[in-house]
C-alpha cells in the first residue's frame, strides 16, 4: 500500500492515502454512512480529478446515501476481504497497483442467487414544477416514507446523521438559497426495524424545478399492499414519474458488500404529464405485465404499470416501459 500522507499534500483531512489518481478513506465502522467527511471528500477528489475510494472492512455496512454518491460516480467502494481487497458491489477481487485500487487482471465476480423477496422497498419519485415564488418542495417525499414508514420523514440534512427536524418550507428555502445550483440533501423517516432513508435532489432546469426523491425502506414484506396501491394514487397527479422496486440484501436504509444484483423492479407509475403527450390509447398498450390508468375523469390521467410475473425479467419489462413513454431511469 502506498504510505499515508501529510501535511499541504493532502487535498483533504478525511484522507488517509493520496496519490496522483486516488483519494484513499479508511472507515473501520459497522455502518458507514455519508458523514461531513466523506462528502468532502468526494467533493475533494472530483476537484483534484482523482477517485475517492472508501475502504472498510468486510463486516461494514454502507447507508442508502453513500451507496448513491457511489452509485453516481462519486467513488468506489474497496472492502478488505481476509488478506486482499474486492470491490462491496460487484464482488470483484481488486489490488493496489501504486495509485489506486484496480481490478486483477482475470478476475471474475462471484454469482449468488438470491431472493428479491426477502429484501427492502426502494421507491424513486421524479417531479417537475414550475419555478414560481409559490413553490414548496418535499410533498412526495413525504408521501413515500408515510408509505414505507407510516409517519412523516423526521430530518433532513446536507450529510447524515440528518440533524435538522423535517420542514417542506425550511427545505425549499435551503434548496431556493443554493439555486442556480443542484442541492442534495439526506432525508430520514421512521425507526429502526421499519426505517427509510435517501435523499432529496433538486435541480432548476429550462421547464422548471425537478425535484427527485429516492428512499430505501423497511423489508418488502412489512410494507402492506394497501400501502403502496394509497402512495401509487396519492403521487398519481403530481409525480412526472415513480418506480417501485425491491432490493435484495438492503435493509434498514443499509446494505453488505454481499454481491447482489440491482433492485428488482415492480412497478412503474407514469405521471400526467407524461401521459398527456400520447394519451390514455398509448398507455393501455404500455408492455407491462397490468396497466391501470388512474384519474381518468380529471381529466388528468395517469397510469401505474406492474412489472413482476411473466416471461419477461422485470428490468426487461421496465426498460420496454420507460422507452414506450420516452423516459428513462436507472435503479441502482
Amino acid at each position: 500500500m502506498v504510505e499515508p500522507v501529510n501535511g499541504p499534500e493532502r487535498p483533504h483531512p478525511a484522507a488517509d492515502r493520496v496519490t496522483p489518481e486516488a483519494l484513499v478513506v479508511e472507515q473501520a465502522r459497522a455502518v458507514v454512512g455519508l458523514s461531513t467527511w466523506l462528502a468532502g471528500a468526494a467533493v475533494a477528489a472530483r476537484e483534484s480529478r482523482r477517485l475517492l475510494q472508501v475502504l472498510t472492512p468486510s463486516d461494514s455496512r454502507i447507508t442508502y446515501p453513500l451507496e448513491l454518491l457511489f452509485g453516481a460516480g462519486g467513488g468506489q467502494w474497496v472492502v478488505r476481504d481476509g488478506a486482499g481487497f474486492r470491490d462491496g458491489f460487484v464482488g470483484v477481487p481488486v489490488g493496489w497497483d501504486g495509485a489506486r485500487f484496480a481490478p486483477v487482471e482475470g478476475a471474475v465476480p462471484p454469482v449468488r442467487p438470491l431472493d428479491p423477496a426477502l429484501g427492502s422497498l426502494e421507491v424513486q419519485v421524479t417531479t417537475l414544477h414550475p419555478a414560481t415564488a409559490e413553490l414548496q418542495l418535499g410533498a412526495s417525499t413525504e408521501a413515500v416514507a408515510m408509505a414505507l414508514t407510516g409517519a412523516a420523514p423526521l430530518g433532513w440534512g446536507t450529510a447524515e446523521p440528518a440533524t435538522q427536524p423535517w420542514s417542506p418550507r425550511e427545505v425549499t428555502g435551503f434548496c431556493r438559497d443554493r439555486a442556480p445550483d443542484p442541492t442534495a440533501l439526506v432525508v430520514v423517516a421512521g425507526e429502526p426495524g421499519r426505517r427509510a432513508v435517501g435523499r432529496l435532489q433538486v435541480s432548476p432546469v429550462t421547464t422548471g424545478v425537478l425535484e427527485e426523491v429516492r428512499l430505501a425502506g423497511p423489508a418488502a414484506g412489512a410494507v402492506a399492499q394497501d400501502s403502496i396501491d394509497e402512495l401509487v394514487e396519492d403521487l398519481a397527479g403530481i409525480a412526472r414519474s415513480m418506480i417501485v422496486a425491491v432490493h435484495p440484501t438492503r435493509s434498514d436504509g443499509t446494505r453488505p458488500s454481499t454481491v447482489s444484483p440491482p433492485a428488482v423492479p415492480y412497478g412503474v407509475l407514469i405521471g400526467p404529464s407524461v401521459l398527456a403527450d400520447r394519451g390514455v390509447d398509448h398507455a393501455r398498450e404500455a408492455p407491462a405485465t397490468t396497466v391501470r390508468v388512474i384519474g381518468r375523469r380529471s381529466g388528468d390521467p395517469a397510469c401505474w404499470c406492474r412489472l413482476d410475473g411473466g416471461p419477461a425479467t422485470s428490468f426487461e419489462r421496465l426498460d420496454a416501459v420507460l422507452r414506450h413513454f420516452d423516459l428513462d431511469a436507472a435503479l441502482r
